[in-house]
């Protein structure tokens, strides 16, 4: 079976202009391609989509070859050419192509073979809004990834960041009822490299557990599966894009203490706000750019992060001068493309300067603040802050309505650092 939505004159428009994007869905089950067509026919021609459903990887394999799509959203078990099978060729022939894998099964030796080939993997049935926020996002992250300054950086050669595997299976495994801390610790420890940085990591007392612990069990248990799930990813993206010698002053391990903090004190300034808990996400997560960037740019990196120290400029303003993009877009682009929750990919995208977008004080703006009062309890506040300059923008917080609380947070950090600020790391 080969179907397409048909294709309005708006849509006919958009694929002379270049707009349109295509999305190609493969699964054997037909009910549920006509379902997905059904829910999405309508958003598709707001959006401008071009959807194309297909129940053989052979057929789909004929489409991708006459035009190129966007995203491909494969289903992990077909009788004839499984979805690894299927993935594995998208991924030599089209490796620019967003891969998608869809399971509806919760056992991750069933999903394991297909991971290495995924950015992003969706259970199946999926509800409607979330199948069409991951499409959205789907598109856009390959916009964005067609950027000259960003492509070379995070692709390498050609080929788009695939989704670490051991990530994406704690995913699956936390889906399962009744996943313990024990079948968790289970998936970390099958990576010795990996298990051994995870504790490496706990027993450097960045993360202020209660008491040491030995094990990757004892870890999850003090830690929770959500921000374990954070440090895996964080560490697995260091290993994704190894740093060598030739930047000087960067620390991995400072950088990575560094956004537990600043993620500490961010959930302590907004208080019992709704997922409050997620901004320690985001602490862990926000400055993968950097290792990005240490690793495949290291010596115009090297020159930023100097010209950050020496001029007292904030990082991502050298970056931009030097690379024409910062860690924070970088990071957010990587997040956006392995789709993890828009939320957590927007406060990184926005945790290094004031979003001008933003209607309420929420995580982004709570880590903006929180990582320069890590680095500097006292940094001034001013209403308007200079280009080359690092300071707390008052204006900011006071369209927030927020401003009266800043010498509580100044507070804050300097119970948090004991009035010294963390291992040296890079600035915001």
């Amino acid at each position: 079976m080969v179907s397409q939505i048909p294709e309005s004159s708006e849509r006919r428009s958009q694929r002379r202009s270049g707009d349109l994007r295509r999305i190609l869905f493969v699964d054997d089950d037909d009910l549920i391609l006509r379902s997905i067509a059904r829910v999405l026919k309508q958003h598709a021609l707001e959006s401008g989509w071009e959807l194309s459903f297909v129940t053989d990887g052979d057929e789909a394999l004929k489409l991708l070859a006459q035009a190129p799509f966007d995203v491909v959203l494969v289903d992990a078990q077909m009788p004839r050419m499984s979805g690894a099978t299927l993935l594995a060729r998208v991924q030599e022939l089209y490796p620019n192509t967003v891969r998608i894998v869809l399971s509806g099964h919760s056992d991750a030796a069933v999903l394991r073979p297909a991971l290495r080939y995924a950015h992003q993997v969706m259970q199946k049935p999926c509800d409607a809004h979330v199948l069409r926020n991951t499409l959205d996002s789907a598109c856009g992250v390959r916009a964005i990834f067609s950027r000259p300054e960003l492509r070379p950086l995070v692709s390498g050669a050609s080929e788009l960041p695939f989704l670490p595997r051991t990530y994406v299976e704690l995913g699956a495994a936390r889906s399962m009822p009744g996943a313990s801390a024990r079948a968790i610790a289970d998936i970390i420890e099958r990576d010795v490299v990996l298990s051994a940085r995870v504790l490496e990591l706990c027993a450097s007392g960045a993360y202020r557990l209660p008491r040491p612990v030995s094990s990757i069990a004892g870890a999850v248990a003090f830690l929770g599966v959500e921000l374990i799930k954070a440090l895996v990813l964080a560490v697995e993206v260091s290993q994704m894009f190894p740093v060598g010698r030739g930047v000087a002053d960067f620390s991995l391990e400072a950088l990575q203490k560094r956004g537990f903090a600043g993620g500490q004190l961010a959930k302590r300034i907004l208080g019992y706000e709704p997922n409050s808990d997620s901004v320690l996400q985001a602490g862990l997560l926000q400055d993968i750019g950097q290792l990005v960037l240490a690793s495949r740019a290291p010596q115009r990196f090297a020159i930023a992060l100097q010209s950050s120290a020496s001029g007292k400029l904030p990082l991502y303003q050298a970056e931009l001068g030097l690379l024409g993009v910062t860690h924070a877009e970088i990071g957010a682009s990587l997040l956006g493309l392995w789709g993890l929750p828009e939320k957590l990919v927007q406060t990184v995208a926005h945790h290094v300067q004031p979003n001008p977008a933003a209607r309420s004080f929420d995580a982004a703006a709570a880590l903006y603040v929180a990582n320069l009062l890590i680095e500097n309890p006292d940094l001034p506040a001013q209403d308007s802050v200079p280009a080359r300059a690092v300071a707390l923008d008052l204006h900011y917080l006071r369209s927030l309505g927020v401003a009266q609380h800043l010498e509580d947070w100044r507070r804050f950090a300097r119970e948090l650092t004991g009035d010294r600020a963390p291992a040296r790391a890079a600035r915001p």
